[in-house]
């Protein structure tokens, strides 16, 4: 398949994103939508929307799935350090204060390992039906949920003790969100042999599963609006002085060029040559080519510390991270042994 024939379809891809942002960017922005309402609809995002759709994608796989999908949580602990590595030894040479360094060192580190993946996953093969044929669409997600496992608790530990300059001892319930409670029961399912019970029409759980399995599929767009409207709030934030820019383009670099260079050699070096299936492929160079977590600025608010830092690199790296996404795109789907 040429890049020429994916180019509509990638293109296709990035309209139905952009216009789901938009939306919820206008309502925020210029509608007067208030930011309780979308502070709330983030909440049932995240308490409700999205432990439900992990939890019906994770419990149509199988075991052998789930065993594939160790690879990520290892996958994520070592991206994680890489990024921490490669921000800690870049940002030795940029003239910052210490904390706006540890700010940006957070935003380089980790990526919207959630949000971004499950949305292309989601909505690529609408446009380009062959991406679900050769990934699907449980098996992405379920590793996308073993990754967050580990991701997850290194966000809100270190990602939050770099962005917040909070040292702060960690709780364990810090650790425990609720999907990660939606990807562990959907595991519960697959390792404890329920699905017989869970798909069987004649019994009660069927119908509560396709009860639920219902609410799944406004969980994206959802997603897509709410990120809209936290793009329209962070905007008011500005770079107090140009301490902003060299953070951005730091984080720019680390985000946008580091990460898709290592994956794209790590393809031809070694991924390619290993047994790894092609859903696992797909789901490595999502989390290896994200913009920085937008839970970084809900830390970096609530410990007053690096807020307008944190609001003006996230609003610019979601910038540029749109004109980069077709091109990311059509560059993994052209690599040799993807689509053929």
């Amino acid at each position: 398949m040429s890049i020429l024939s994916l180019f509509l379809p990638v293109a296709y891809t990035l309209i139905q994103i952009l216009l789901l942002l938009a939306l919820g960017y206008w309502l925020a922005r210029y509608r007067g939508w208030n930011y309780s309402f979308f502070k709330n609809l983030s909440k049932f995002i995240v308490k409700i929307a999205l432990p439900i759709y992990f939890f019906v994608r994770v419990a149509k796989t199988n075991i052998l799935d789930l065993q594939k999908g160790l690879l990520f949580p290892l996958a994520a602990l070592l991206i994680v350090f890489i990024g921490v590595a490669v921000s800690v030894a870049v940002f030795r040479f940029i003239p910052l204060i210490h904390k706006e360094k540890r700010a940006g060192m957070g935003m380089a580190s980790f990526g919207n390992s959630a949000y971004i993946p499950i949305t292309l996953i989601e909505i690529f093969p609408v446009t380009l039906p062959i991406i679900a044929d050769k990934f699907g669409l449980a098996i992405p997600t379920l590793y996308v949920g073993t990754y967050l496992l580990v991701l997850s608790p290194l966000l809100w530990s270190v990602g939050n003790f770099l962005v917040s300059g909070s040292s702060d001892r960690i709780r364990i319930k810090d650790f425990i969100s609720a999907p990660l409670l939606g990807i562990l029961s959907g595991f519960a399912v697959v390792l404890l042999r329920l699905q017989p019970l869970l798909f069987n029409p004649e019994l009660p759980f069927f119908h509560i599963y396709k009860a639920l399995d219902r609410i799944a599929p406004v969980t994206l767009p959802l997603i897509m609006i709410s990120l809209g409207s936290m793009i329209a709030n962070l905007s008011y934030a500005k770079a107090e002085n140009s301490s902003g820019i060299k953070i951005t383009a730091v984080v720019c670099f680390i985000r946008f060029l580091f990460f898709p260079s290592l994956f794209f050699s790590l393809y031809f070096l070694i991924l390619k040559n290993l047994s790894l299936s092609p859903a696992q492929i797909w789901v490595i160079f999502l989390e290896m080519h994200i913009p920085p977590a937008t839970n970084l600025s809900v830390m970096a608010v609530q410990a007053g510390n690096n807020e307008n830092t944190v609001s003006f690199t996230l609003l610019f790296t979601y910038i540029i991270y749109l004109f980069l996404l077709p091109l990311y795109l059509l560059l993994f789907l052209s690599l040799p042994g993807i689509l053929q």
